[in-house]
């Protein structure tokens, strides 16, 4: 059972079909794109896996928590953690709009520790967390 963040598009997504084709439950977490997140679920389901969506800001730690809660509630526990989200809002340094770049450490960041520390303190005995895609 994988948990796989950002996978609602990009790299993510191609993650978590991967996964799913290899035989594992997912969960598809995304932040803002519900639709996108949905259609990751469909492709995945569409090959005889099983999937689900679940919201969560990765900056959040009652978000993630409550992703953790339910990937637990659905399927018993966790196996494998993918991070895969963040953003890159590109500018000019000159033009650089400080909450864009507050958002993108908030995002690329914070959201790496708060995931990691929900991986760390949840994944089933003997198993591996990755902030990396799988080769």
């Amino acid at each position: 059972m994988a948990v796989v963040t950002g996978a609602s598009g990009g790299i993510g997504a191609a993650v978590a079909r991967r996964l799913a084709a290899d035989g594992m439950t997912v969960v598809v977490a995304y932040a803002g794109r519900r639709e996108r997140a949905d259609e990751v679920v469909a492709a995945i389901t569409a090959q005889g896996g099983t999937a689900t969506a679940h919201r969560a800001d990765v900056a959040d730690e009652t978000e993630v928590g409550a992703l953790f809660d339910r990937a637990e509630e659905l399927y018993g526990g966790v196996d494998v953690v993918v991070h895969a989200a963040g953003i890159m809002l590109l500018s000019p340094l000159a033009d650089l709009d400080l909450a864009d770049f507050d958002r993108m450490h908030r995002t690329n960041v914070r959201g790496t520790v708060v995931v990691d520390q929900q991986a760390v303190r949840r994944l089933r005995r003997g198993e591996r967390w990755s902030t990396s895609p799988p080769r």
